[in-house]
Formats: C-alpha cells, structure tokens, sequence
C-alpha cells in the first residue's frame, strides 16, 4: 500500500478566492494513452454557497494484452447559511479505481453521503460536526456503515505576546468488519519578540488508520469462514518544530535556526491468523522511525551582492519489529525477528551549502554556488552489508553579461564529485568515485522581430571503481557529451512567424582508465532533432504547421574504427496550437511520423498531446 497522506484538514471549507476550471489532457505517445480531465466550481448566491470537484484519470497501455486504469473522484459540497453564527449542509464524496491487472486492491468504490453544521464562535474558531453513511467496496467485498467526526479550524488569534492557529480534525469510518480513523492536530505559535526577531514553535500530532482485504491462503479461508482477510495500517506521527528568524542582525545579516524531532510508527496487524500456519510470516510487523534535524542560515544583501550559507545536521533512527503471536512455534519467531532487524538503520547526513551573487555593474552578474553532503549509514545487524558512506559536492560558477539591451552572453561551469564507499567487503566491489565536469556558453538575443538562444555544452562523466579485476563485470566508463541547442523565432510580419526548436548531441562511451586517463571507445550516438514550422500570431495564440524530424544514429567499434551498429528516422508533419489569455489556456500539439530503421519495417503512428484549463 502507499504512503498515507496528510488529511485534507479543509475538506468541508470552500475557498474564497478559488477560481471556477475546466480543465482537460490527453497524452497518446507510443503505446501509452494518458486521459486526466475535471471541472472545479465555486460560487454562492443570497444565503447559498457551493463547491464541486470532480476529475477523472485513464490510463491504456497497448501491448500484447493491454491494460486499462481508470480512477474517478467526486466531490460536491453544498450549505445554507441559517444566521452569522451558522450553517447547514452536505457533502457527497465518491472515489472510483479500475485496473485490469491483478495487482493488489483493483477494484474499488467509495460512496459517501454526510449532512455537517459549520458553527463560529468568537475569535475565529470554527466548528464543523458532521456524520453520514458510506459504502465502501474492495474486491467484491461490500461494506456499509455511518461516518461521523469533527474539524475545527482557529485563525490567527493575536494576543499582546503570541500568535496562535490551530487545525483540527476527527472522523471515524465504522464500515463493519472495517474500520477507519482519522486524529489530525496541528498547532502553530508565532511569538514575536521585536520586530527583527520572531520565533516559530510547531506542534503537529497525526494519525490515520486504514483498513483494507487482501487475499488469503486456504487454511486461514477455511478455518474463519472468510473470502479476503484484512490488514490494518495505522501510522502516528508527532512533530514538535522551533524556528527563530532573526532580521539584521549585527545590522548587516539575517539568520535562521531551527530544530525540528518527529518520530512515526507503521503498524500492521492481520485481522485473522491461523496457528495452523507454522510459518514466519504470520507475524505482524512494526516501524519505528525517530528524526532529529538541526539547521542553520546566515543571509547578506546589499546592493551590489549578495550571498547565503545554511548548516543542515539530519539524524534518523529506523526499528522493524515483529509483533508475537501466541500459539506458533518460538523459533518461527526468531526467525522473523532476526529477518525483520536485518532492515534497522541510522543515517546520519550533515550538508553545508552556499549561494553568492555579485553584480560589478548593471550589466554584469557572477554567481557561485557550492554543496556539499556526507552519509553515515549504519546497520546494526551483522547480517546486513549495506553499510555505506557517501560523499557529494557539486559546485556551479556562471557569469552573464548584457552586451546590448538586447543580447546577453553567459558562460557555467559545473563540476560534481561522489565517492561511495561500502564498509564490508560483500558489497565493497560497488566503491565508486564519480566525477562529472560541465562547461556550457551561450547567448540570447531579442529584438524586435528576431529572437534566438543558443547553448553550446560540452560535458564528462567518469566513473571509477575502487576495485576491479579481469573476473568482474564492474568496469570503470566514461561518458562524455557534446550538445548544441537552438530556439529561434523570426516574426516575418506582425502575425506571421518562423519557429525552429533544434539540438543535436553527440555522444562517447568507452571503458575507462583512470590511472592512465585512457579510455576503450565502446559506442558512440549522435542524435539530432528539429521542429521548424510556420505560424499565425496573435496576442493570445498561436497555431502552426510544420515538420517534425528525429534521426539517431548508434556505432560500436572494431579496435578503433567506428562501425554503423543501429538507426532510426522519424519524420513528419506536425501541427500545433497555443491559445493562453486569463480565461483560456489551450495547447495542441499534434504529429505524425513516418518510422524507418535498420530493420527495414517501415512503421506509421499518431502522436496526440492536448492540455485545457479553461477559467470561468
């Protein structure tokens, strides 16, 4: 199962300044068909106000058997205001999953039906009781039953030395044999102390209890009378975060603190189990994960430069632990157990990044940035190799200058470097330093009827293992890259232009070494794309036709003669529509390709991208 997200704490609110959408993409690249359209309505009128939210997803993938997904979400909300202090209403909520692939829950509904009274007290404190019916369907399973809770809301309350808010949300879901719960609360104190120095404390509690069939075995099925067992996912949260800003400090910088301690447990337990099943995996399971993070900022701005430096120590502690369950065998037990501590770790990171600009003039600007990061990652467990240190530093200097008002010049380079190292010698064969070394320049040109950016970049990867034989399939590479891109838009009268967008890349991999700093050349691509194309103008739009072409080429070598190994061409018409005012975004974009390659199969196929989101 995934991730359980944060409750949506404003689930019965309905937002002032939301704008009414429809909106609507379908994606047809290759075999994949991608479909995600909705509308979101907000309004009231006279003592009525309401809120519609609906979006529907499909996906199809065309292969020798095809699978389909298709996901359904509804939600309409609507109340009466019965004085200022109250007002009445209800809530349909429906949530639809379809998926052909026997993979999990892939068949699911969710119907639910709740009437909910919005009550204001003094201060800005919110109320909302509400409670109703659901009907929840898994795998032919049909459960029913009433839902009911609470959310509360409190807006900033000043007082003469705090600030508070406070989020609030309880609900309970009896759907017989199932059960699921929400306890969400969330508290934010803001004590300023002067005006350059404010402190932030958070406190945030969540828990979200799910419960949901999955298949069972024979024995279990027989002995409990049941089709489906079911597994219950609770997961707790707590946060305790303080945050202190201060504003001119010395009078010449800002700074920031903050430490932040949250610890969440996973627990899973099976409704049925059977002492039948002499088997270690009839154990339920535990995660506990503790988090300790301590940060650092010190900012400088003035009028010719600036420049930051943050300070990050990270800490995480993570215990997997199983569960008893009298009636099996102690050694199945243990041996769980000792399955279950293999995955316990702690981490520990420490990064420490910087970012300065400096502006010598107007029309000149260097920036540098600077990172860098260590891994400590230890596993208790003696029957666990993964233990491993990690060190990252990237670095990034760029420089910019305007020319004219209307051409600038820029010119980066950026180098990275990585070493990984694993403690036991099990996995010590994966040791690697990685090195990767870019330098790029361009320039951009705008005027009044032609415009133009073009990058030039030339880049090396080289990646070396610490340790490598003759009877390893580890090898020491290097991969290095040429790029060349252009986009150029030449407006030929006021509602007529020419647009091409182009690149072409070269690229060289070989088996590397490094001590030598000579290399085996093993393959070498050269891609090349464009898309030029005629198009009419307006303020708002832009519709286009033009020709698509896509050509790559592959070479291996004999010794060191390059020799022709695969190619691929694709080419054809495209068409393409842009239309983006306040109300209207619109972007078709459409292209049909004629495919030949080596194989001597000539193909055809229709590419289809279409995005709306109409504003009303």
């Amino acid at each position: 199962m995934p991730a359980q997200s944060t409750p949506d704490s404003t689930l019965y609110s309905i937002p002032i300044s939301a704008l009414n959408r429809l909106f609507s993409n379908f994606d047809k690249q290759l075999n994949t068909y991608y479909l995600n359209t909705g509308i979101d309505l907000y309004g009231s009128f006279s003592k009525f106000e309401y809120r519609i939210n609906q979006n529907y997803r499909s996906t199809l993938i065309q292969t020798n058997q095809n699978t389909v997904r298709d996901e359904e979400y509804f939600f309409a909300l609507g109340k009466y205001r019965l004085s200022n202090g109250w007002k009445q209403g209800i809530a349909l909520t429906s949530n639809i999953v379809s998926d052909d692939r026997q993979l999990g829950i892939n068949q699911a509904t969710i119907y639910q039906a709740v009437t909910l009274s919005e009550l204001y007290f003094i201060r800005g404190l919110i109320v909302t009781p509400y409670g109703g019916y659901s009907d929840n369907r898994q795998v032919n399973e049909i459960d029913r039953g009433p839902i009911y809770g609470l959310d509360g809301k409190l807006n900033k309350i000043n007082s003469v030395d705090f600030d508070i808010s406070s989020v609030l949300r309880l609900q309970n879901e009896d759907i017989s044999p199932r059960k699921n719960t929400i306890r969400y609360l969330d508290l934010l104190v803001t004590n300023p102390f002067n005006p350059d120095v404010t402190n932030f404390f958070n406190a945030l509690f969540n828990q979200s209890r799910k419960d949901f069939y999955i298949s069972t075995d024979s024995i279990t099925s027989q002995q409990f009378d049941i089709t489906n067992n079911i597994e219950s996912r609770t997961e707790t949260a707590f946060l305790l975060q303080d945050r202190l800003n201060y504003n001119n400090f010395f009078n010449l910088f800002s700074l920031e603190l903050a430490g932040r301690v949250n610890f969440r447990t996973i627990d899973r337990n099976t409704r049925y189990k059977s002492t039948s099943i002499q088997s270690p995996s009839i154990f339920d399971t535990q995660v506990d994960e503790l988090g300790i993070v301590v940060e650092s900022g010190l900012f400088y701005r003035t009028e010719y430069a600036n420049a930051g430096i943050n300070l990050n120590y990270y800490e995480r502690d993570e215990k997997h632990i199983t569960k008893k369950f009298e009636g099996v065998a102690e050694s199945f037990y243990e041996q769980r157990s000792e399955l279950e501590s293999r995955k316990n770790n702690n981490s520990y990171r420490t990064t420490i990044s910087f970012l300065g600009n400096i502006y010598p003039s107007r029309k000149d600007q260097i920036s540098l940035s600077l990172f860098h990061s260590k891994l400590k990652y230890d596993t208790p467990s003696g029957e666990n190799d993964d233990d491993r240190d990690e060190l990252l530093t990237i670095g990034r200097l760029r420089y910019s200058r305007y020319l004219s008002p209307f051409f600038q010049i820029f010119s980066n380079l950026e180098g990275t470097l990585s070493h990984l190292v694993y403690i036991f010698s099990g996995r010590s064969a994966n040791n690697n330093i990685n090195r990767v070394l870019r330098l790029s320049a361009g320039g951009y040109y705008s005027g009044a009827q032609f415009s133009s950016l073009n990058n030039f970049e030339v880049s090396a990867n080289y990646t070396v293992y610490d340790f490598q034989d003759v009877a390893s399939n580890l090898r020491s590479i290097s991969f290095r890259q040429f790029t060349a891109t252009d986009s150029t838009n030449y407006r030929i009268t006021k509602n007529f232009s020419f647009v091409v967008t182009a690149y072409l890349k070269l690229t060289s991999q070989g088996e590397l070494d490094w001590g030598n700093f000579a290399e085996r050349p093993l393959r070498y691509l050269q891609e090349i794309f464009a898309d030029p194309k005629f198009g009419i103008v307006s303020d708002y739009s832009f519709f286009a036709i033009g020709l698509r072409y896509f050509s790559l080429n592959t070479f291996r070598y004999n010794k060191t003669e390059r020799v022709p190994d695969s190619d691929f061409l694709s080419i054809g018409p495209l068409f393409e529509i842009l239309i983006g005012s306040k109300m209207l975004y619109l972007k078709l974009n459409t292209w049909y390709e004629f495919i030949s390659d080596n194989s001597n199969v000539n193909r055809e196929r229709l590419n289809f991208i279409l995005a709306m989101n109409w504003n009303f």
